[in-house]
């Protein structure tokens, strides 16, 4: 057993070796279910993809004949229509297809609105040796939001 063999079996929560072998794998009905899943996934996106090539007047079309018609057409089929002609799927559909806009996340106030800057002039020195800054002053005006 090599040194990354070594490294990989050992389980990080309980300290005790697991080695990657057969038993420690799902059964195959585990993993016939998650292949059934899976396709099943595949199987909606595939038909929303197809549904949002649709023109309108086609869209329109296939909701009157799903109506007039209900035994040519799957459960599935109707509920991917229903759920295209709703207003809400808009958001829906631009957040899995473009992704949500990027938000600012604050790390480091915690949340606590900052209402003053306060700005130090520190004094230094060219390369002369004379001070740059004559004074160090402290302005604590408050910030506007705008």
């Amino acid at each position: 057993m090599n040194k990354n063999d070594m490294k990989n079996d050992i389980s990080h929560l309980d300290g005790h070796r697991v080695m990657f072998t057969s038993e420690y794998q799902p059964s195959p009905e585990a993993k016939s279910k998650g292949w059934e899943r899976r396709r099943a996934k595949q199987e909606i996106m595939d038909m929303i993809t197809r549904l949002r090539d649709l023109s309108m007047k086609d869209l329109e079309d296939l909701k009157e004949d799903i109506k007039n018609n209900p035994d040519k057409h799957t459960v599935l089929e109707a509920k991917m229509v229903q759920y295209i002609s709703k207003e809400r799927f808009t958001v829906d559909f631009l957040d899995r297809n473009v992704g949500r806009a990027p938000q600012d996340i604050d790390v480091t106030t915690g949340g606590e609105k900052i209402d003053t800057v306060v700005v130090k002039f520190i004094e230094t020195k060219d390369e002369a040796g004379n001070k740059c800054n004559e004074s160090i002053e402290e302005d604590t005006t408050s910030r506007e939001e705008v």
